[in-house]
């Protein structure tokens, strides 16, 4: 699991499977029901950490599995679908960077939040870690 940018809400985790593969058609029957019982999971905790009231998952389109769980609020995107967009947006601006081999960029992808450091991400995921453990 790692924490990564902020797409319209504080935070949001990534759920990973432990084996690399491109789609999720490539993923087992058991990889599938681990990857998604883990988000259901990680989604109790941080919908109470945070104080969201519902959860968006969502699969981007970048060559390995994966699955954002996102503490969602009422009323956090006027249209509630626009959330799709805004990753959408954020992967193709991600994908082109890294295809034409710019660095990507460090800091946050919102003007309005103040970039996090690598330590305070680590702190939050550790907190989130132990958390977890509890639940």
């Amino acid at each position: 699991m790692s924490i990564s940018v902020d797409v319209g809400s504080k935070l949001h985790v990534l759920v990973i499977s432990r084996r690399n593969v491109p789609r999720f058609l490539d993923l087992t029957p058991e990889e599938v029901s681990d990857m998604f019982q883990s988000a259901q999971r990680i989604g109790k905790v941080i919908e109470k950490e945070y104080g969201a009231t519902s959860l968006t998952l969502a699969c981007q389109t970048v060559p390995h599995c994966h699955v954002h769980v996102i503490p969602r609020r009422l009323g956090d995107f006027v249209n509630n679908d626009d959330i799709y967009d805004e990753i959408s947006k954020n992967t193709a601006l991600l994908l082109t960077k890294a295809e034409t081999e710019e660095d990507l960029p460090k800091g946050v992808d919102n003007e309005e939040r103040k970039a996090r450091s690598e330590a305070d991400m680590a702190k939050e995921a550790l907190r989130l870690e132990s958390l977890l453990e509890d639940s």
